[in-house]
């Protein structure tokens, strides 16, 4: 789900000179003082910018929405992963950048490309938070030769599907990109139901507007795990058969039903009293700890969550979960671990804070790592191998 847009908020969230230079290159804002502007002084440029051209103010606002949907989290990891993929000699300039708003308008100045693509990847990774986004895996190993052959294959694969049945997705248009991890995104767009919608003229007047307007179905196949991932609407009855025609489309292999996901990860190991979570030397992590734990009691449907005191000693969820499962009688040995949540804190040298990272595994299959950086996800996994949270595939 989009986030709530205020463009004032966003403005005041994107550095002036960022600002300043954007519409510079627009040949836009000449008038606006911007040597007497402070930093969240923004009306000017925000009275200005509606003094524009109804065009151009369209323009610059869905920029800013672009530029909004990558200032979290989220998009700041993959801005930070296709800088450091293409052009990584301007790494340090991005990280350079005061906040998550100044990094995206940063990287829209300097890297578009990457803009554009990084807005595609932090709007999977929304998706993937969805109650329509999917995984499975079981599936063949292989790496992927990525020609407008087999995009077109696909996407003949997806209007054979939605053209008959629902009499929508008649046109089909796919692309492509390739993430680091092995992971293949194919975005395909297809036609929607023909409807009306109540749109305005530059004078502000509305009027009636027939057209067909786009759905989206997201599919991620990873080569490195034989696993895929998909985005599409509908339930089980529209999920099956388009993991089947991408399957057939993509990997040529005929593929029914998706068995059970198998477990990915083990955490029930973790609620042996003061678990040693060892680190990598060559990660210059300085201290590891679980700040929270969800449990389960065998036979029961419910659950409950221990949370750890963050200024605490590091083994504090052990206190924690010591003194809980005492008072609340639940014996460890029926007792399993549905979630579990890690902080990790890095050397640091210089002014400011310690570099710190968070992240979420669940069982059987759940694992927030790949919203981090490469550098940082693969400490994230260095790290789960050696808690033996995961282990080498039985494969």
């Amino acid at each position: 789900m989009a986030k709530p847009f205020d463009p004032r908020k966003i403005l005041k969230h994107i550095d002036n000179s960022l600002l300043r230079e954007f519409f510079s290159r627009r040949g836009e804002l000449q008038n606006v003082p911007w040597e007497e502007l402070t930093e969240y002084k923004v009306e000017p440029v925000f009275e200005a910018w509606q003094r524009l051209p109804e065009a151009a103010q369209l323009e610059v606002q869905v920029l800013l929405r672009d530029v909004h949907e990558l200032a979290d989290h989220r998009g700041v990891a993959a801005l930070v992963e296709l800088v450091r993929q293409r052009c990584g000699d301007r790494a340090a300039e991005l990280e350079a950048q005061g906040g998550e708003a100044d990094k995206a308008m940063w990287t829209y100045l300097n890297a578009p490309a990457v803009f554009q693509d990084a807005a595609m990847f932090a709007r999977a990774d929304a998706l993937a938070a969805g109650r329509y986004w999917e995984k499975r895996n079981g599936l063949p190993k292989r790496e992927l030769d990525v020609d407008e052959g087999l995009k077109r294959r696909l996407a003949d694969a997806l209007t054979s599907y939605y053209g008959p049945l629902q009499m929508r997705g008649r046109f089909c248009k796919v692309a492509h990109y390739a993430r680091s991890g092995g992971a293949e995104y194919f975005f395909a767009y297809l036609d929607d139901y023909p409807g009306k919608h109540v749109v305005f003229d530059d004078h502000g007047r509305p009027s009636m507007e027939a057209g067909r307007y786009a759905f989206e179905n997201v599919f991620v196949y990873n080569s490195g795990e034989g696993t895929m991932e998909s985005y599409a609407p509908g339930g089980r009855q529209v999920r099956q058969p388009l993991e089947a025609a991408f399957c057939q489309a993509v990997l040529g292999v005929e593929v029914g039903p998706a068995d059970p996901l198998r477990p990915s990860y083990r955490l029930d190991h973790l609620l042996r009293t003061d678990y040693p979570l060892a680190a990598d030397p060559r990660d210059r992590v300085v201290e590891a700890r679980i700040t929270s734990m969800r449990l389960s009691p065998q036979g029961s449907n419910g659950s409950v969550e221990i949370k750890a005191d963050i200024k605490g000693p590091p083994n504090d969820i052990y206190r924690k979960i010591d003194r809980w499962l005492s008072d609340k009688h639940l014996p460890r040995e029926t007792t399993g671990v549905q979630r579990v949540t890690f902080r990790l804190l890095f050397q640091h040298e210089g002014p400011g804070r310690a570099p710190t990272m968070t992240f979420t595994v669940g069982v059987p299959s759940s694992c927030d790592l790949k919203s981090w950086p490469d550098d940082k996800r693969e400490v994230g996994e260095r790290c789960l191998k050696l808690w033996e949270v995961t282990g080498d595939d039985e494969e």
